[in-house]
């Protein structure tokens, strides 16, 4: 029998291995007590291999795991997953906690990792169902806005809990602490620095076990540390001491532990007193009054606590802002607009801004009704404000009637409209009335100030309306007149341009009856006839064509044709412009359709000028078409996009020379797919350049873009998988993008392209991979002469509005209050209750500057009043309030600020009681030092120095870290990094690092500041970066200027494309007079430094950068290539000439080219030394036909390995400048360098500095010039 039960066995062993996948031993490498599977939905039993995923026990107690390719995932209905795991009973309770390292992560939501536990596991089968169910405590949906960081899926479904928003999305060298606590049937989950989430009376499980481990889905790699899981010995009892436990509560309030004493008594007879670490506590919830019960939960006990919520009491009322009307004339009614009421609540446990369904208001105390309050008596007033729940609860205030007598009323601006027609209703927009008392005062009146009598919309004649303002009366003369009819008008135009021999068409016109109140009325097909006997479509001409009404009240109307020579538009391909080439930009036409390529990125269509493949015609600028095509899009745009790829159809007034890859620019106009910036849209869209006024750029306005429909286009939603047709059409209004014949946009600007020729180049394109096939090309052209006249659009009315720029926060007591308007008017400035201004003239888009005194230590309110000027089109002619607080406060005057990671603004300053940075940037005083002390400053927001809190020339602001700290400000991926845009700061000694995808680690867009001996490193994008804050700024001389860098360094930045992020940069944006000294920049993603320039915007201002290193810049420093320029020092850009001047400097092994003007034909190099640079040590060269204007002096290029040669003036060879040909290095005189010219050319990596700052090089590339005569 034996043998028996031993044969069954063994033939179940055989099936079992013959059915069970095999698993390579890379795969799984496990030797201690924990299991390992790679189950669920992964794709195939065939993609459980050590390609696509790795469980393996590493040294130190660290388990890595992995799942790649794609494979596995978390989805709604089943797992895919690699899985470390120990096998437990549902009945067991436990705690598990282990630390995780990410070494990669694919953004996508269905990748994740973190602790699961599940009833049920497969060994190493895929099946996407049967699989079990699971609980989890990790990321997921990190695409999402905002990501969760667990989940459970049961019979019943997946539910995702929990948000992702204190911490960061992972990516790699990111580490979480994952925990997951089971009391029964109770989980307590928490991943890394996020709020717990617990799931409670869960009941998803099935069976009796449980497994409780890792897991790893989709795309990532994440190293394991530090695992434990503890299981709970049985708890016999929680023995519950709440004698000192708060137990009543406000509403709102939260949670109070301190005082509960919970004693665990375990059935084996020990006893363990709990921390509220170790416990669950579910159940609370303060945001409604009553009875609300708490439940302690440890190891599967359960105690139960009630508390008490009770409601709030308001105990006081505050007055935050007065009324911005507090001065009344007699017969005025009260108004409460800008009241700002604060109630405090139970004697200041919370304050909260009330509504005005919360109080009354009383006037001498006469309660205000829905009729409002009339002052029938002069003299001072008291107002008092009343809590309706608690009248006893209150607070007041005075204001002042006068006994002026009212005058008279004056319309000083009569309304838009004084011409009706009958059953129109009265439209006073743009009136302007005012009262004009006898104390010389005059006022402005709202218009629900005054009456209106008189008006009869059935009156036929002349109208006197009187509009009535207490005991005054004026009268405002109208016009009403039955409407009659003016014409006819062709409202929609039949083809008016057609060839030689070509019949005339009336096909889609259509005449309408109009009337001169603006009534149309269709015509039918009977009520006129077309008189096409003129037009003789043998001969070219412009010929009229009669429309004759059969009414014979009726004129005839004309419209004009054109018959003219047919025209063959022949097609051509080329390709130009920056990043263009025949390798990557090209076109390819076929028997049925035309592929437009613009791969590997190259190609741009950039915010002043274009590089692309283009399939062209050509075509008079006075005519104009429509050209319609089916596109199929076969590769669109990198992910992310980096905001210039574009394809489609685009019109052009110049285009350069086939194959020149200069910069080239040229006004144009087109749809299809287009961004316009790495952070806008990616969609279908009008876009459009304008104001270039020659191929350099020069006026160029940039190119914008009008979204069509906002959704990426791609291979599975273009032609012909679905409809995809893109059509640009002109017309004398101007340019309409169409989708489909249907969504559509319109720019009205019909001339646009007449600018730099008289001719229209309009075709195909593709841009910085934009890749497309076209099809169905349909291209129709007309006279513009005889199309439909030009309608113009109505003006758009503006919005009114202001806004404060000045600082809320200030430590200053001669505080400016400045404000902008948008619009024309006049304004009244209040501070607390006094009028510090009145009757301001304002104009539009001009900064007002009010001095004022500030109180010390307080808050102080202000309030505008703002009066649009009534003579602009405005959507609204009231007045405007607002009301605007600045807190002034000062903290150890005479002495420094500290701050601190754990600072709090209820410190007082000193080194034992720190501030939070952002208190102390705010309210540091010119000449005061803040001294940053050690530790992670980590933060969700922007570190902001903003404009206006400026030190002085004689007394600079000061942020600067203590003596021996490292203070580290890492904006956890989160958000932009430092925005420096005042003046006169010196920061010293900070690390900024993890900046937000695509945000730079630090701005400096004032003037006159100073950062030394910082780093900038792990950046969403460039490391530190010179140029304007406020990108509204337009004027030159605004942009930042004067600011050094000194002794700082740069490296391992890197943007999500991994083309754009710099070490370095003072480009697009940044005024004259910046310098970089002692500066090094390394490993950065793209170039070291970068001083692009724009013909759109012009010529920067000239940096200085000395004393400073470059190296190894286009790979970061874990071997990551970036797909970007790889420069060490980028000198300009698109052909600008700028004189920047670089002297003593020294780049090596960069991925390109070491000293590269980047077509700035002014750069002035001086005593620089380039060594091993992959694409040249120097190569200064700009486009043809730009003037070069190099000073090349003292240059050292030398090589030990195969790099491009050097490119430069030949002019600029000579004795004292070596450059390298391919071979070697020589001067002009033939003279060679060795590496025995050197007295080293190896130095240990990273370069380190001296105490002082400086660079320690030692001998490296210290270079000795060989004899020559």
């Amino acid at each position: 029998m034996n043998s028996k039960i031993n044969l069954n066995i063994l033939v179940a062993l055989l099936i079992l291995i013959i059915m069970t996948p095999a698993v390579s031993a890379e795969m799984i490498e496990v030797n201690s007590n924990w299991e390992a599977s790679v189950f669920g939905n992964v794709g195939g039993d065939n993609k459980i291999t050590a390609e696509n995923f790795a469980i393996q026990e590493l040294d130190k107690d660290r388990i890595k795991m992995m799942s790649a390719n794609n494979r596995g995932k978390i989805e709604s209905s089943s797992e895919g997953i690699a899985y470390y795991f120990k096998k437990l009973k549902q009945d067991d309770n436990f705690e598990m906690s282990v630390q995780a390292e990410v070494q990669s992560f694919d953004l996508n939501n269905q990748v994740s990792f973190g602790i699961m536990v599940r009833d049920k596991v497969l060994y190493n089968k895929n099946n996407k169902k049967d699989i079990g169910y699971a609980l989890a405590v990790g990321p997921l949906n990190v695409t999402k806005e905002t990501p969760t960081t667990a989940f459970y899926r049961t019979a019943k479904g997946q539910k995702k809990l929990g948000e992702l928003v204190k911490g960061t999305i992972p990516a790699p060298e990111l580490n979480y602490k994952v925990k997951m606590k089971k009391f029964g049937d109770t989980y307590w989950l928490k991943f890394g620095e996020e709020e717990p989430v617990i799931v409670d009376n869960f009941s998803g499980f099935e069976g009796e076990d449980l497994f409780a481990g890792l897991y790893t889905s989709r795309n990532t790699t994440v190293i394991y540390s530090d695992l434990k899981l503890e299981k709970i010995k049985e708890v016999e009892e929680l023995n519950i001491n709440s004698d000192n436990f708060k137990k009543d509560y406000l509403l709102e309030e939260d949670l109070n532990l301190k005082g509960l004493d919970v004693t665990a008594e375990f059935a084996d007879g020990s006893s363990k007193e709990l921390s509220s670490k170790d416990y669950i506590v579910t159940g609370f919830n303060s945001s409604k009054a009553g009875k609300n019960t708490i439940k302690i939960q440890y190891g599967g006990a359960v105690k139960k606590i009630d508390l008490n919520i009770s409601e709030l009491t308001a105990t006081a009322l505050k007055i935050k802002y007065y009324p911005a009307k507090t001065n009344y004339y007699l017969g005025d009614q009260f108004e409460s607009e800008g009241l700002l009421v604060i109630a405090e609540y139970n004697n200041g446990y919370r304050e909260k801004e009330i509504n005005s369904e919360q109080y009354k208001i009383a006037v001498d105390g006469t309660e205000l009704t829905d009729t409002g309050f009339i002052f029938e008596s002069p003299g001072e007033k008291n107002v008092s404000i009343i809590y309706k729940e608690k009248p006893e609860v209150k607070s007041s205030f005075t204001i002042n009637v006068s006994d002026a007598e009212l005058k008279n009323l004056k319309i000083k601006e009569k309304p838009e409209k004084t011409l009706y027609f009958p059953g129109e209703e009265l439209d006073l927009d743009g009136i302007s009335v005012y009262a004009n008392y006898d104390d010389g005062n005059s006022i402005r009146l709202m218009r629900e100030d005054y009456e209106v009598e008189g008006f009869d919309s059935s009156a036929i004649g002349e109208q006197k309306v009187m509009l009535k303002y207490k005991d005054q009366k004026t009268a405002l003369n109208l016009r009403l007149k039955e409407k009659e009819v003016s014409g006819l008008k062709l409202i929609e135009y039949p083809q008016t341009t057609i060839d030689l021999g070509e019949e005339f068409k009336t096909e889609g016109i259509k005449i309408a009856k109009v009337y001169d109140n603006g009534d149309q009325e269709i015509l039918a097909a009977d009520e006129y006839t077309i008189d096409d006997s003129n037009i003789d479509n043998q001969k070219e001409g412009t010929y009229t064509v009669q429309v004759i009404p059969e009414s014979d009240q009726l004129e005839a109307i004309t419209f004009d044709i054109t018959v003219r020579k047919a025209k063959e538009y022949s097609w051509n391909a080329i390709n130009f412009g920056q990043s263009a080439s025949d390798d990557d930009t090209f076109i390819n036409v076929k028997e049925d359709s035309v592929e437009v390529a613009s791969i590997n990125g190259g190609g741009k269509v950039a915010t002043d000028h274009d590089g692309i493949a283009y399939y062209y015609t050509v075509l008079d600028a006075d005519d104009n078409f429509k050209l319609s095509a089916d596109i199929k899009v076969i590769e669109y745009a990198k992910e992310p996009h980096d905001g210039q790829e574009a394809f489609g159809i685009m019109a052009r007034d110049a285009i350069g020379k086939d194959g020149d890859d200069g910069v080239f620019a040229s006004n144009i106009v087109g749809v299809g797919g287009y961004s316009g910036g790495s952070k806008d849209p990616n969609g279908t869209q009008l876009f459009y350049r304008t104001g270039v006024e020659s191929p350099d750029g020069k006026g160029s306005n940039g190119d914008k873009g009008m979204m069509i429909e906002q959704v990426k286009p791609t291979p599975d939603n273009t032609y012909p998988v679905k409809e995809y047709r893109l059509t640009l059409e002109k017309t004398n209004s101007g340019y309409v993008g169409r989708l489909n014949g249907e969504k559509e946009e319109i720019l009205f600007e019909p001339e646009l392209l007449e600018v730099q020729n008289d001719k229209i180049y309009l075709g195909f394109f593709g841009a910085r991979v934009g890749h497309i096939e076209v099809s169905n090309i349909d291209l129709r052209v007309s006279n513009a002469a005889t199309d439909a006249p030009k309608v113009v659009p109505p003006a758009e009315p503006v919005d009114p509005d202001f806004d404060f720029l000045s600082l809320e926060k200030t430590a200053v007591k001669d505080y400016p209050l400045i404000f902008e308007a948008n619009v024309d008017g006049t304004a009244e400035v209040k501070q607390g209750r006094e009028i510090i201004e009145n009757e301001l003239d304002i104009n539009a888009g001009k900064e007002i500057e009010i001095a004022t005194q500030l109180k010390n230590n307080t808050a102080n309110d202000f309030t505008i009043i703002f009066l649009p000027d009534d003579t602009q089109n405005l959507t609204d002619y009231n007045q405007i309030i607002k009301n605007f607080s600045v807190k002034m406060k000062t903290y150890r005057d005479g002495a420094d600020i500290y701050a601190a990671p754990e600072g709090s603004p209820a410190a007082e300053g000193s080194e034992d009681s720190p501030l939070d940075i952002d208190t102390a940037v705010a309210y540091s005083r010119p000449g005061q030092k803040i001294v940053v002390l050690d530790g992670q400053y980590l933060r969700e927001e922007k570190l902001e120095i903003k404009k206006y809190n400026d030190g002085t020339q004689k007394n600079y602001r000061y942020l600067v870290a203590a003596e021996g700290a490292n203070p580290v400000f890492d904006f956890n991926k989160k958000s932009e990094g430092i925005i420096l845009s005042a003046d006169y700061w010196h920061i010293k000694g900070i690390d900024v690092t993890q900046s937000a995808a695509n945000e730079k680690g630090m701005v400096i867009g004032g003037n006159y500041n100073i950062v030394e001996e910082s780093r900038f490193y792990d950046n969403g994008n460039t490391g530190l970066q010179i140029s304007r804050t406020d990108i509204t700024e337009s004027d030159k001389d605004q942009w930042p200027s004067h600011n050094l860098i000194l002794n700082s360094t740069a490296f391992d930045n890197a943007d999500p494309s991994n083309n754009n992020a710099d070490g370095f940069a003072a480009k697009l944006t940044s005024g004259e007079g910046n310098v970089f000294k002692g500066c090094i920049s390394h490993n950065n993603i793209d170039d070291g430094w970068d001083l692009y320039t724009k013909v759109g915007t012009g010529a920067i201002g000239k940096v200085v950068i000395e004393d400073s290193i470059a190296y190894n810049n286009g790979t970061l420093t874990d071997g990551t290539v970036g797909n970007g320029d790889k420069n060490g020092f980028k000198l300009g850009g698109e052909g600008v000439h700028v004189p920047h001047l670089i002297k003593d400097c020294i780049a090596f092994g960069n991925g390109a080219v070491g000293f590269a003007s980047n077509s700035n034909p002014g750069v002035r190099a001086v005593n620089n030394v380039s060594f091993n640079n992959q694409g040249g040590n120097i190569v200064f060269t700009t486009y043809n036909g730009i003037e070069e204007d190099y000073v090349i002096e003292e240059f050292i290029s030398f090589a030990t390995k195969e790099i491009d040669a050097d490119s430069y003036p030949e002019v600029e060879a000579s004795n004292h400048n070596f450059f390298y040909n391919g071979e070697n290095s020589k001067n002009i005189s033939g003279v060679k360098i060795t590496k025995d010219n050197f007295e080293s050319l190896e130095i240990k990596l990273p370069i380190e500095r001296n105490k002082d700052g400086s660079i320690k090089l030692g001998d490296y590339l210290e270079f000795t010039s060989p004899m020559f005569k």
